[in-house]
């Protein structure tokens, strides 16, 4: 990865993207969704094509897919950011198409967690949860120390097999949290 030590999580994110030659992502800014943005956008190789709505962003992702064979890659903010994929990302799974579907998420610490309330965080959403069943994988990073194995995991699952989409919640403060790449535990197969 990209120098040596310890970085942001948003930016790891964007070098595996490029290292698997999924640099291209198609996005909608919003608060929660920033850093992973500006991660790609400020990539020596990442590209980033802003678009009006979060369903186009999923749709454009799945064209590029088809049009490159490549994985296609999506960013939206948390909440109704997220929710506005989930017609691309339904398209994409029953068509086969492979696509990396990046949401941002509240911080941690504004989570409802097992609290039994609807909501804290503004806009916090439970789109793992939504998404689960036209994703191949779905999840919601909970400790910074895990973006290289659900990395590693879900681009495997988005190629693997009958080709789909795979979708990595990732909370704000978890985006910013820097971590070494070499020392976070790998996905094997």
């Amino acid at each position: 990865m990209r120098g040596a030590g310890p970085l942001p999580v948003s930016q790891l994110i964007a070098d595996y993207c490029v290292k698997q030659g999924a640099g291209t992502a198609f996005v909608v800014a919003g608060g929660a969704s920033l850093h992973l943005i500006h991660a790609f956008a400020s990539h020596e190789d990442g590209r980033v094509f802003p678009v009006h709505h979060e369903q186009s962003a999923a749709m454009a992702a799945d064209g590029y897919a088809r049009a490159t064979r490549k994985v296609g890659v999506t960013i939206a903010t948390s909440g109704p950011g997220a929710t506005n994929l989930i017609t691309g990302i339904a398209g994409a799974y029953y068509d086969s198409v492979p696509m990396l579907c990046l949401t941002g998420q509240v911080s941690t610490s504004r989570m409802v967690g097992k609290t039994g309330v609807r909501q804290i965080g503004f806009q916090e959403t439970p789109i793992v949860e939504m998404a689960q069943g036209i994703t191949k994988f779905a999840v919601t990073v909970q400790r910074a120390e895990e973006i290289r194995f659900i990395l590693e995991r879900a681009f495997f699952e988005t190629r693997t097999g009958r080709p789909g989409p795979v979708l990595i919640d990732i909370p704000d403060d978890i985006q910013r949290e820097k971590v070494d790449w070499d020392s976070m535990e790998r996905f094997e197969i």
